[in-house]
């Protein structure tokens, strides 16, 4: 234990740590940072938010045609208010407009001065609530009478889960902003705990090489099993290192506010169909699971480079596709949209797996090259 011990202290140094603070600094404002405090974005996205919050504390996490038509009815009640409001303006009667029914269906691209004068008053210059909720309002309400249909380019076995979705209720109803906020939050978090992972793991076994501690260690046999030691070492740091990133961006994540929508079922916010039935809640721990593997195949990696390369430059070069691409695939099928029907059901369980597979072997195999490798001075 006291090896494995010292191990650890030469990879979590406080330089590391200190280097590793400022990393992230940069990469929050750069990465994150927007998606706390610009949330929800200006209106109609804040409507949105609070309009699906009254949707789960009045109808809970799913709607049913009785509490559909109590949604109408909100609406309805909110058109009448609009419809006074307009009455009472003698601008828009003077433009032709004396309901809101007539204020949707006026040609706004081609409004005159007068008539653009008054909607930018609406909407910006007194922000009236009534009319930037029945735009949302009206927006869900599409959504949900259009809940069966299914889109053309969907393969049979799209077909067939959506169909399965509308079966058991679970289609679009409630507005996507939290779930969207919370991908493009998670995508961004993952992106910044690999460039970490990648920072502390890297040099810890180029370091000894370069400075001929291996030639040492390796002189006996127990200087041998320390390249196990090592690899333990390593992968207990990367889980502390996502671990105490986890726990700092989940607690600035909850100053969004979103909990209230923890129960509903990810199918059921709008175009979000997947190929599985998780809340909210477990979608959030599916890709905190899925932010560990990705953590832990890039530090067996990192670990890997780091045996066989000749000095840092090298190591930095050789990591730089591989980060990349991940970057890349996080941005889609791997962490944002990692059980979204609009990817194979396969895909992501496949590459993860893949991914593990490839890493334990390669780290293996450097393993047993290092029990017989020679010592040249």
């Amino acid at each position: 234990m006291r090896v494995l011990w010292n191990e650890l202290k030469k990879i979590l140094t406080w330089k590391i740590l200190l280097l590793l603070v400022l990393v992230n600094s940069v990469l929050y404002y750069l990465l994150i940072q927007f998606d706390i405090e610009h949330f929800p974005n200006g209106r109609p996205a804040l409507d949105s938010y609070n309009i699906g919050i009254e949707m789960i504390e009045k109808y809970g996490t799913q709607m049913d045609e009785e509490e559909f038509l109590d949604f109408k009815e909100v609406y309805d009640a909110q058109v009448k208010e609009a419809d006074l409001y307009i009455k009472s303006q003698k601008g828009f009667v003077d433009v032709g407009i004396d309901s809101y029914e007539q204020f949707n269906a006026y040609n706004w691209v081609n409004a005159s001065t007068e008539a653009d004068e008054l909607r930018n008053t609406i909407f910006h210059k007194e922000k009236i609530d009534t009319f930037w909720e029945l735009q949302e309002r009206s927006r869900l309400i599409e959504f949900y009478e259009w809940k069966e249909h299914i889109s053309d380019s969907y393969g049979a076995k799209q077909k067939n889960r959506v169909e399965a979705l509308i079966a058991a209720k679970n289609h679009d109803v409630y507005p996507e902003v939290v779930i969207m906020n919370f991908r493009d939050f998670i995508g961004n978090v993952a992106i910044t705990i690999l460039f970490s992972i990648v920072l502390v793991i890297s040099p810890m076994i180029l370091r000894d090489r370069m400075r001929q501690v291996l030639a040492l260690q390796y002189t006996s046999k127990a200087g041998r099993n320390l390249y196990k030691t090592k690899i333990i070492a390593g992968l207990i740091s990367t889980f502390f290192v996502i671990t105490a990133l986890l726990a700092v961006y989940f607690s600035i994540y909850s100053l969004n506010n979103t909990a209230m929508y923890f129960d509903v079922p990810i199918n059921t916010f709008i175009g979000s169909l997947s190929w599985y039935d998780p809340t909210f809640f477990q979608y959030i721990l599916l890709c905190i699971a899925a932010i560990y593997i990705i953590g832990f195949v890039f530090s067996l990696l990192a670990m890997s480079f780091s045996s066989i390369v000749p000095n840092s430059m090298a190591l930095i070069g050789i990591q730089i596709p591989f980060v990349v691409g991940m970057i890349i695939l996080m941005g889609g099928p791997l962490m944002r949209y990692i059980i979204s029907i609009g990817n194979p059901q396969w895909l992501a369980s496949t590459v993860y797996g893949l991914m593990v597979v490839a890493s334990l072997l390669f780290i293996i195999v450097l393993w047993k090259r290092e029990k017989k490798r020679d010592i040249v001075l």
